[in-house]
């Protein structure tokens, strides 16, 4: 009867992980450049006393979709959207190199350049523009800006965004997603920090515009209903099994 209900468990618990997988998806369905978070469903055997004859279900998180999400036009000069494979590379609260797809860009009042609040990198290290100034961001990620003192026809280059591609380093690892929402590389073998990915002068974005999320409001409604029904079928199944241990007691009792 345990048998039954480890089962039961193991498959109740993996259907509530994968619920809340669904409605993270489904929660950051606007949110700008989002990639929706893969899960994987693997069999664990149980480790213990006595023949492995338990095993049971666990839900891992297989990384990121990196589909393309939707370009959609703005017309806001700090707006870019990653056309094609690639990320903007920003500066971490400790300094680290992080990526992201989030092209809603910011000026902030020390004239740093922000995604998401934190500081956009160029070549230089981060992006410091003119206040006030009308910027320009090219499809080769120049920026340009003409401040008040400038001639009303001068567009001064004033950086290079940093755009990477980790999909063109063959055998590189993926990226992780940190709890923050921003990629990182993994750490190496040796547990040591890994170096910051290098610029890629191939990738492209479309200034003016931003990129949804990728993630399918349909498919992430499905699969939420999907883990409900999951989840009651492992219910039923424990209370089934509480019920035919009641019955066994009582027989027992009875003799």
């Amino acid at each position: 009867m345990d048998r039954m209900l480890y089962t039961a468990m193991s498959g109740a618990q993996r259907s509530l992980a994968a619920q809340d997988v669904a409605s993270h998806n489904l929660a950051n369905l606007s949110t700008t450049g989002f990639r929706e978070m893969l899960t994987l469903s693997r069999a664990v055997d149980v480790q213990g006393e006595g023949l492995a004859t338990r095993v049971s279900s666990q839900l891992t998180t297989a990384g990121a979709s990196m589909a393309q999400g939707t370009i959609q036009t703005t017309d806001r000069a700090l707006d870019v959207a990653l056309d094609g494979p690639g990320m903007l590379a920003v500066q971490g609260a400790n300094g680290e190199e992080l990526y992201t797809r989030n092209g809603a860009l910011r000026i902030d009042a020390d004239g740093v350049l922000t995604s998401g609040g934190l500081p956009v990198l160029g070549d230089g290290g981060p992006i410091e523009l003119p206040l006030n100034a009308i910027v320009h961001i090219s499809a080769d990620g120049s920026v340009s800006a003409r401040s008040a003192a400038d001639a009303p026809d001068t567009m001064v280059l004033q950086a290079q965004l940093k755009l990477v591609n980790p999909e063109v380093i063959p055998g590189s690892p993926a990226l992780v997603r940190g709890e923050d929402g921003y990629f990182r590389q993994p750490p190496t073998a040796a547990g040591e920090a890994a170096p910051p990915l290098a610029a890629d002068p191939l990738v492209r974005v479309v200034s003016g515009a931003l990129e949804s999320s990728n993630v399918s409001a349909t498919d992430a409604m499905v699969a939420m209903i999907n883990n409900a029904r999951s989840f009651e079928m492992q219910m039923k199944s424990i209370d089934t099994a509480e019920r035919m241990a009641e019955r066994g007691n009582s027989l027992l009792g009875t003799d």
